[in-house]
């Protein structure tokens, strides 16, 4: 699975303090699984990516749920601005997905 992400969360999962991605529990995600790879590229140049792993996949109804159980340093957002990135009404429907992720391989300088 391919991630795009803003230079300051790519940097956070390079350098260890991010360690969980939050997803829609949409149909696109229903194949996802524990042991998948997460190719994460940096959006001001998409060259740069790292290789990581799904290592743990927790299901949330609510975000504010996914922050009872992991801290918001591991999210690397404030439960505020994931509200601006998944409406709620997607939420409501289709719950989120908790993505614990470990490192694999760094692909940049």
């Amino acid at each position: 699975m391919d991630i795009l992400l803003d230079d300051v969360l790519f940097e956070k999962i390079s350098s260890g303090t991010k360690t969980v991605e939050i997803f829609l529990n949409e149909e696109e995600m229903k194949h996802f699984s524990v042991g998948d790879t997460l190719a994460i590229h940096r959006k001001s140049n998409e060259e740069d990516m790292i290789l990581a792993s799904a290592w743990s996949i927790k299901k949330f109804k609510k975000l504010a749920d996914v922050y009872k159980v992991y801290s918001e340093t591991a999210i690397g957002l404030s439960l505020e601005s994931l509200d601006k990135i998944y409406p709620q009404n997607d939420v409501k429907k289709h719950g989120v997905l908790a993505v614990k992720m470990r490192v694999l391989k760094p692909n940049y300088d």
